[in-house]
């Protein structure tokens, strides 16, 4: 009762879902760098509201009031509704903003046709409706050289650009966007929360008043939020989904209400207590790791099932309740508590996997295995004693078991079953394993909403899935920005061609003091001081007054080397937090991103990655397209390591309880086609392989030798291996309780297909699939291989 009660209170007030997903990523290469950026920025996402409808006023009206109303909100930093794009600045300061292609730009403004076409422009502007507000600027900056750096199309997120109005527009103006930079953490579940409420009260008042329009919400507290609501409701949907099919599984072998309500009590308190121990995660419980509730209740029900049977075996030979309950501890506490440790400990060879999420899976799976056991062992038959106080019902032996029986009945049909049984085995020998298959589905879910916007942004305002990231570390944070920099200013010239790439840097706004200077130093090659009489002389010839563009020409006579120094404030601060960070896993390093948007062209992005390393060695381009290959790789190192562990845990509790070399071979040969049959059906049915549903066949190695392990010990009963009866005792005996255990663990695995989150359904399906191969395996390979082994009768043939 005490640990029930602690149990209950860790897990109503300490036990949380995460919805960080870098616990699902591997723990070297490109995918520690991918972790170190989702964790120093939040997740990497700005939040973004998408405005879509036909009429284009009503949209641009939704779009402002949208972002009028998040502006008021205490969880929001800043909200933008168009690019805030430099323009009343020291034209001479225009170079420290300009890559190459703006520089080369700058220079051709310079000479006496550049001067005199950029004046032609700004006559045009001055004459235009509503000039007035920019002639102060322009008297300063008559050129508009502070503009050249973003004359040409301004990509500033994702892929999000900005045209020379600066506004967030698509589809011809019946599609808006409005960037807000929320405050706190992606990562932080509360934050996220009291953000995504924010924004949604913000979109219902921009809805009512534009009803005609629609809003939808994206970003990386968007994802995050939805995300945990996802696993939340999976947690909760499949635990009760496998409470009901393990429920029918159970009724089906016994037939009797009263038998679930003894096993579902102390099932249910193997269930809390293992859920106060996840309470116990600090860094709460990851997505793949929810799947252990579903899990324990379908396992766990093994024991229920051969302690209740052994109850009734014992009323029916005429004993008391309470003798009953002794008689049924007795009879079956070893062979139950050694199989709920081995399958346990299997459980438990996941936590030598480098993924986080399958280390806490397997950790939870394996110490409710156990503690389902315990409780069951100690309460079920305590309630039979109350439920069971009448006659015993008649051991009835199901049709079917007969007909497995027939199967195996003379050696030639054992022989046969046994070839047939091993054809797995040699069809895979041909084909090979499943192929690793899409990774990143089992990690980011294809239904989650946000995602499903995010993927209409890019098809509505251009961009793609799929962005690289190219970070550079450094203890200095100057150091970390001019790398960057240096990167940005060598994929430029990439990004024109037939096979274009994209990228975002913090360069265009916010470039590093060492950048500038050096622009600013390529300035001085120009010698502007030198052109204020060409300045001075094409301003007369255009009309312009000279003296009134006194400032411009001051400007050129002392060019300003100010350099603009790196604040997280002010207009550009949603870009400066976008792009440089201090590593909260290492505090000593700042991380400074730039990310890129691939050609798709294999040429072309392999040039990049040159051109990337020549500019910055150092930089490691990562990304979720890099996850792939680094999940296989953990695939490749986990999987040998656990199932060796597994298999060698197994042979050590087959060997405890069986003892003869003859039934720990045919157990582990049961096991074997089990395997092998899981994998061929998966290939013809195209379930995905990866890592998250690949390490679940080495628990099955623990979980399924149950079958095969009850039917031998059952045959071994009183050394009649020699008789036939044996085999037909122990199948008649044992046949309906091991597929009673084995479709109650498939249905734990089986209520997982009813997550939304894809890496749980992989899980599920291939626990369901091993699961019940394993038992068709167990009641085929263990009679023929007993029949097989048996010494012939006299006078056989």
């Amino acid at each position: 009762m005490v640990a029930t009660a602690l149990a209950m209170w860790l897990s109503i007030t300490h036990l949380r879902l995460s919805s960080d997903l870098t616990d699902l990523f591997p723990n070297h290469g490109e995918a520690t760098m991918l972790t170190r950026f989702l964790r120093a920025f939040g997740g990497g996402d700005l939040a973004v509201v998408l405005v879509r409808g036909d009429d284009i006023q009503e949209v641009e009206a939704a779009a402002r009031d949208a972002a009028d109303a998040l502006r008021g909100k205490k969880t929001v930093v800043q909200v933008l509704d168009e690019a805030p794009l430099p323009r009343d600045v020291d034209p001479t300061l225009a170079w420290g903003f300009a890559g190459p292609a703006a520089r080369a730009r700058l220079a051709a403004a310079l000479t006496p046709s550049g001067m005199r076409a950029r004046l032609d422009g700004t006559r045009e502007m001055l004459m235009a409706p509503g000039s007035t507000d920019a002639e102060t600027w322009l008297a300063r900056d008559p050129l508009r050289l502070a503009t050249i750096p973003w004359e040409e199309k301004t990509e500033l997120a994702a892929g999000l650009s900005a045209g020379s109005g600066g506004a967030f527009v698509g589809n011809e103006g019946r599609a808006r966007l409005v960037v807000a930079e929320a405050r706190g953490s992606a990562f932080d579940a509360p934050a996220a929360l009291s953000f995504v409420s924010d924004a949604e009260e913000a979109m219902t008042v921009a809805h009512r008043a534009h009803p005609s329009v629609r809003l939808d919400l994206t970003g990386g507290h968007a994802i995050a939020v939805a995300t945990a609501a996802m696993l939340k409701r999976d947690m909760i949907v499949s635990g009760a989904l496998s409470t009901i099919l393990a429920s029918c599984m159970f009724l089906a072998t016994f037939r009797r209400m009263r038998a679930l309500a003894a096993v579902l009590p102390p099932l249910a308190l193997g269930t809390v207590w293992t859920t106060g121990l996840a309470a116990f995660f600090p860094t709460g419980l990851s997505a793949i790791a929810t799947a252990f509730a579903a899990v324990v209740i379908g396992v766990g029900v093994d024991t229920g099932v051969h302690v209740y049977a052994s109850f009734l075996e014992g009323r029916r030979s005429g004993l008391a309740p309470a003798d009953a309950a002794h008689f049924a501890r007795k009879m079956t506490w070893k062979p139950t508590l050694f199989a709920a440790i081995a399958a346990g400990l299997a459980f438990a060879s996941l936590a030598l996997s480098e993924l986080l999420a399958v280390r806490q899976l397997g950790l939870l799976c394996g110490a409710g295995e156990v503690l389902t056991a315990v409780g069951i062992l100690l309460v079920t038959p305590e309630i039979a004693i109350l439920l069971e106080r009448g006659p015993a019902p008649k051991h009835t032996v199901p049709a079917w078991v007969e007909g497995v029986r027939r199967l195996t009945s003379t050696r030639p049909r054992a022989l046969t079953a046994l070839i047939v049984m091993t054809m797995p085995l040699v069809v895979l020998a041909f084909v090979g394993w499943p192929s690793p298959s899409d990774t990143l589905v089992a990690i980011r879910p294809r239904a989650l909403a946000p995602l499903i916007i995010q993927k209409e942004i890019y098809a509505l305002f251009g961009g793609k899935e799929g962005q690289w990231l190219v970070v550079s570390a450094d203890a200095d944070r100057e150091r970390a920005m001019a790398r960057a920099d240096a990167i940005a200013e060598a994929l430029e010239p990439l990004t024109k061609g037939p096979h274009p790439i994209g990228f975002d840097a913090l360069a265009p706004l916010l470039p590093s003091a060492t950048s500038q200077r050096a622009r600013l130093a390529e300035r001085d090659h120009l010698n502007l001081p030198g052109l204020k009489p060409m300045l001075t002389s094409a301003l007369v010839e255009k009309g312009f007054d000279p003296e009134a563009c006194a400032p411009a020409l001051e400007a050129f006579a002392h060019p300003s080397h100010d350099v603009r120094t790196f604040e997280l404030h002010g207009p550009v601060a949603w870009l400066a937090s976008r792009h440089v960070a201090r590593d909260p896993g290492n505090q000593r390093d700042f991380l400074a991103v730039t990310y890129l948007r691939p050609s798709g062209d294999p040429a072309t992005d392999t040039r990049t990655l040159e051109v990337i390393r020549a500019a910055d060695p150092r930089a490691v381009v990562t990304g979720y397209h890099h996850l792939e290959t680094a999940l296989r790789d953990a695939l490749a190192h986990d999987l040998p390591i656990v199932a060796l562990v597994a298999i060698g845990l197994v042979i050590l509790t087959l060997r405890a309880i069986l003892r003869r070399a003859l039934d720990v071979g045919l157990a582990l040969a049961t096991i074997g086609v089990e395997v092998a049959a899981v994998a061929l059906v998966m290939r013809i049915f195209h379930v995905r392989w990866h890592v998250y549903d690949a390490l679940v066949l080495p628990v099955l190695i623990g979980i399924t030798m149950d079958e095969s392990m009850f039917l031998l010990h059952a045959a071994r009963r009183g050394n009649s291996i020699d008789s036939d009866d044996a085999i037909t005792v122990s199948l008649r005996e044992q046949g309906p309780l091991v597929a009673s255990t084995a479709l109650t663990t498939a249905a734990g695995f089986a209520a997982l297909l009813a997550c939304r989150f894809e890496g749980l359904f992989d899980l599920g399906a291939v626990g369901a699939l091993g699961s019940v191969l394993g038992l068709v395996s167990a009641l085929v390979v263990v009679p023929a291989g007993l029949r097989l082994a048996a010494p012939r009768p006299r006078n056989s043939p």
